[in-house]
């Protein structure tokens, strides 16, 4: 927790400050007149009313919610050049996780999900991702985009999959959810969704229904939404450790082949499931997986199948032994900074760089809207 919590004082004390050098000694110079105009924050959320005005060099005392909405726009600044000029990459750059830990100290603020400037980045992040991902899919290899939470996009050149798609509500803040609009951008580009299991940060019933209007399966546990009418129109598939099953999409009779795992979060289950498009990339999602139980086929998931990229939650008991039973050539993070959750639980990146020190494959981190190119040839450093 300290460190994140000092990056983002030393970083605020950077954009308020010039340090020169006069003599080969320190000189600090206080700002002076600056031509840079006052921010200008929403009062609440996408649709507020009138903005008011925060002034960069004003003093905040006996008003520490200015001062907080002020430090998180000038640390989003800095968090915006860095992941533009580093973006995700195996090795990784030290630029990159000096922005992941600045989130951190952002996104472990109690009201960070009311936050203007923590909405602002939501959406913007999110709504990029919509634009990119309604672009032309990858000639080849894949394209993978890290949403919010544990939400990924993957494309291929013939296929488009989702996991655990959700618009934000879980986050509790009115304002922070991106739009049903930017939403419908993402889904209309997808073939179909998997609902690891029933919590609200996994799932969206308006998510999902959009994918049934369009005749796209939806695969979930039998527990999601009991009663609902969608319900009786979600692919329940058989879960059984490395056993393939075929998946119909719509539109052209192509199919997929899934693996769905019996995954439990506690005792509630949880799909992790492994995907094969159709050009022979595999990709296993874990959800929420977390049950000692389960160690018995996640053991021995890389004796049956060769996986390309495993997507599991950062807080997954043992990463490091679920990183070495599917054996994939690259792991992606999920489910950091979960702004709904209490302070403990929201999963700070610097968590996840710890957790995962002894994994031994490589670890790509990402934050919300960022995406990731995935070529085949990895698949030579591992099998």
């Amino acid at each position: 927790m300290h460190r994140q919590v000092l990056i983002t004082i030393l970083l605020f004390q950077a954009a308020s400050v010039v340090v020169c050098r006069a003599n080969g000694q320190p000189l600090m110079v206080e700002p002076g007149p600056s031509s840079r105009p006052a921010a200008t924050v929403p009062a609440a959320g996408a649709q507020a009313g009138p903005a008011r005005v925060i002034d960069p060099r004003r003093v905040y005392f006996d008003d520490p919610d200015a001062l907080y909405d002020r430090q998180a726009e000038v640390s989003f600044e800095i968090v915006a050049d860095l992941l533009d000029r580093f973006r995700p990459q195996i090795p990784e750059p030290r630029q990159r996780r000096t922005a992941l830990l600045l989130l951190d100290g952002i996104f472990h603020e109690q009201g960070a999900p009311q936050r203007p400037a923590v909405q602002a980045f939501h959406h913007q992040r999110i709504s990029q991702a919509a634009k990119e991902i309604t672009g032309s899919p990858p000639s080849q290899g894949a394209v993978i985009w890290k949403l919010y939470d544990h939400a990924f996009v993957v494309r291929t050149p013939t296929v488009t999959l989702a996991f655990d798609l959700t618009r934000g509500n879980s986050a509790g803040a009115e304002g922070f959810a991106v739009s049903d609009e930017v939403m419908a951008r993402i889904v209309d580009q997808c073939d179909v969704l998997f609902i690891s299991h029933p919590h609200g940060d996994h799932a969206d019933e308006w998510v999902a229904g959009r994918f049934i209007e369009q005749g796209k399966p939806v695969v979930a546990t039998p527990e999601l939404w009991p009663g609902k009418d969608l319900t009786a129109k979600i692919t329940i598939p058989r879960r059984q450790a490395h056993v393939r099953q075929p998946l119909p999409l719509a539109n052209g009779g192509r199919s997929l082949d899934v693996v769905v795992y019996p995954g439990h979060q506690g005792n509630l289950p949880n799909n992790a499931v492994l995907i094969f498009t159709p050009e022979g990339l595999s990709f296993c999602h874990t959800g929420d997986q977390a049950n000692a139980k389960d160690s018995e086929w996640i053991d021995k998931v890389a004796e049956h199948h060769r996986v390309d990229v495993l997507m599991p939650n950062c807080w997954t008991p043992e990463i490091a032994r679920v990183v070495r039973g599917v054996n994939p050539a690259i792991v992606i993070t999920g489910h950091e900074n979960e702004l709904g959750h209490s302070i403990d639980h929201r999963e700070a990146y610097w968590l996840t760089y710890d957790r995962t020190t002894d994994c031994s494959r490589p670890v790509l981190i990402m934050t919300w809207g960022e995406s990731y190119r995935y070529s085949p040839i990895h698949r030579s450093r591992v099998h």
